[in-house]
């Protein structure tokens, strides 16, 4: 109930304290790697700024692969993996067109894959670190489309449970790298 209170308190001075132009929606292509094969997918964003040029912003992101080496991945296939980030955010505005934004956040990921041999489809889910930053480059005389690209570092913390504490710290973190480009409408 505290924290359902908190994040209703704080929404609402955020909406309470906009000007124009402070909340956006994001719509973008991924690719992501450092997990053997790589990963393309879409994701889509909501960011408000508040206080001058400082944000929240919330993020959800699915991304598809196919296993290329068999013998790295098992006998898993089609293996999806999706995010929900929540970040606070820092935006620069450099001149009329373009601004960086930095972000720094935590978030919850989950790796799915599918198998012809087994009933259960393997999962794998745990917590993120996320890092990352963004230009933006307004497309419209108002900047109300903007372009979008930008990286995110993931520092993933996976629950697995095996027998050996060294594998097991191996498997449970992984840093994974993604790109994005996309489209971003401000309102």
């Amino acid at each position: 109930m505290k924290r359902f209170l908190f994040i209703f308190i704080l929404f609402s001075g955020i909406c309470l304290s906009q000007e124009t132009d402070k909340f956006a929606f994001e719509l973008k292509g991924n690719t992501l790697t450092g997990m053997g094969s790589n990963f393309t997918g879409f994701g889509v964003g909501f960011t408000g700024t508040f206080l001058k040029n400082i944000g929240l912003g919330i993020e959800f992101n699915k991304s598809y692969s196919e296993v290329s080496d068999v013998s790295v991945f098992g006998d898993l296939h089609s293996p999806q993996f999706t995010t929900f980030d929540y970040y606070a955010l820092y935006r620069y505005q450099a001149n009329n067109r373009l601004s960086f934004e930095g972000n720094i956040g935590g978030g919850y990921a989950k790796l799915k894959s599918y198998s012809n041999y087994r009933t259960k489809n393997f999962s794998e889910s745990g917590n993120a670190f996320l890092v990352g930053a963004k230009a933006m480059y307004g497309l419209t005389k108002n900047n109300n489309l903007q372009l979008v690209v930008g990286p995110r570092f993931y520092f993933l913390s996976t629950f697995t449970e095996m027998n050996d504490p060294k594998i097991e710290k191996y498997y449970s973190k992984s840093t994974l790298l993604i790109l994005s480009l996309g489209l971003r409408i401000c309102f």
